[in-house]
């Protein structure tokens, strides 16, 4: 009896391990680099396609994404070898390294299996040579089953099904999925998720989500890296990738910051400020030979007319209107590295690797921030303002700022010893960057909080950039980016 026992809590251990059923439904989103696709499974009107890091799905009716489902979802295991679809395309089953498991998609929750429905699955392995097609500008295919581009990378096309409608649905090994039309036998690429996992910087305008970061991807012979900046639009679940290499003008693929004004979009990276004109599509890239103290741009604030660009060696001032650059006085700041910055009340807030600095427009006074507790004095991470109060992020905790009393708080429930990466708040929550994933901090008089980790649905515990929008949180991570649902009546605080 005692040997049966331990059998069964032995089961209940391996099953509890592999069914993440403790997250709850629809608090996270997330996408990555989507780009290495497995297999291909059609259902009734969806197309779901198993890469590295998930299941993308894709209406033939609407012609437009689904959300994809993730770790964030539940998926205990983010790699697909293979997967099988329902006729009505409600349940999907996948073959991952920690089993087999069924997802209802009306439900939305995981079951484990024991065998792959092997009646249901449809080989979508192509089988060369495969029919040469007509390739969009820059590339070209090969009947072996490669695609090649302007910089001879080649991407090994790795899933191939017709859906006997006109279509033949392809997924490559690095280019992500990509439509075929039988009619005029012309491909199109169908990019989906971010160009580059690793996001160190978020960007919101309107409807538009700019994504950067510093590379991070998977450096193999399996994996190609691709870097550069994606762009998201909420609205219409698109992305655009934009690959330095292939944009003249443009020439950074590390990219540290980003920022707009009405008439441009501005770019920190590691080989200088690039500027992108709206009106006229073009891209320039302002360096060292153009005013600027350091090449390596790491942070910006822009202002009406004018931007403030904070390199890893000091700070610039730069007028786009008039085209001139002019650096500050190294008697002000020295060669200081300059981490992040930002606007509010006429001041510009200065985070750099030894404090935190200002420069009062109405008085031109220069200075360094100082709290009674002593925590601005060091490495500053991050800089961002809610109302009256600017929030700073440093090696020792997170610092506020009352802009309208200049007296400052310390934010309680932070691990001094590692300190907090980024914050950001609302009339209701501070959350917080903190070693091991994300803290939600409440506003009450006797502060209640929540932490957020990977057993939550978090891509990374390793939260690198946070931007606050509306109910939602996006958070940027070295595993790629996430909507966090902040303001949630289903969830306990």
């Amino acid at each position: 009896m005692r040997c049966r026992t331990a059998r069964i809590v032995f089961i209940i251990l391996i099953f509890s391990a592999v069914i993440r059923a403790d997250i709850l439904i629809d608090q996270m989103t997330s996408w990555t680099n989507f780009s290495f696709i497995t297999s291909i499974a059609l259902g009734h009107d969806v197309v779901y396609f198993g890469t590295s890091e998930g299941i993308l799905r894709y209406s033939r009716i609407e012609h437009r994404w689904h959300p994809p489902i993730t770790v964030s979802d539940g998926l205990s295991d983010p790699y697909i070898h293979r997967l099988a679809v329902t006729p009505d395309g409600e349940v999907v089953t996948v073959q991952t390294n920690d089993g087999v498991f069924t997802y209802d998609v009306i439900v939305k929750h995981w079951y484990l299996e024991s065998d792959f429905p092997e009646d249901l699955f449809v080989d979508s392995r192509p089988h060369p040579p495969l029919p040469l097609f007509f390739m969009p500008l820059g590339f070209q295919m090969s009947p072996n089953g490669y695609i090649a581009d302007n910089n001879f990378r080649e991407y090994q096309i790795t899933a191939y099904l017709d859906d006997n409608f006109n279509t033949i649905f392809t997924g490559t090994w690095g280019m992500g999925p990509m439509l075929i039309d039988n009619d005029d036998f012309s491909a199109h690429l169908m990019p989906y998720g971010l160009l580059q996992k690793r996001t160190d910087v978020i960007y919101m305008e309107g409807d538009s989500i700019w994504l950067g970061g510093n590379g991070g991807d998977r450096y193999s012979d399996e994996f190609h890296t691709r870097l550069g900046v994606t762009l998201y639009e909420k609205s219409k679940e698109e992305f655009t990738w934009l690959e330095p290499r292939y944009i003249y003008g443009f020439d950074s693929e590390i990219i540290f910051d980003i920022a707009g004004d009405r008439n441009n979009l501005y770019f920190a990276g590691l080989n200088g400020l690039t500027i992108h004109k709206r009106n006229t599509d073009q891209y320039i890239t302002l360096t060292r030979q153009n005013g600027l103290p350091q090449t390596e741009v790491t942070a910006l604030a822009v202002a009406p007319d004018s931007v403030w660009i904070g390199t890893y060696r000091g700070l610039a001032f730069y007028t786009p209107s008039a085209d001139t650059m002019v650096t500050v006085s190294k008697s002000i700041l020295g060669n200081l590295f300059i981490t992040d910055l930002e606007l509010a009340d006429r001041k510009l807030f200065i985070g750099t690797t030894d404090g935190a600095f200002y420069i009062d427009f109405r008085t031109l006074d220069v200075g360094r921030l100082q709290d009674p507790e002593g925590n601005l004095g060091g490495e500053i991470r991050h800089i961002s303002t809610h109302k009256n109060e600017v929030i700073i992020s440093s090696n020792s905790g997170v610092t506020i700022i009352n802009l309208m009393t200049e007296k400052s708080e310390q934010l309680p429930f932070i691990d001094f010893a590692l300190g907090a990466y980024a914050a950001v708040a609302n009339d209701k929550y501070f959350a917080i960057s903190v070693e091991d994933g994300l803290l939600l901090l409440t506003r009450d008089k006797a502060p209640k909080h929540n932490h957020f980790d990977i057993d939550d649905g978090l891509l990374s515990n390793h939260i690198n950039a946070i931007v606050p929008d509306g109910d939602y949180l996006w958070l940027g991570s070295e595993e790629g980016l996430t909507r966090f649902k902040w303001i949630n009546p289903e969830r306990v605080d």
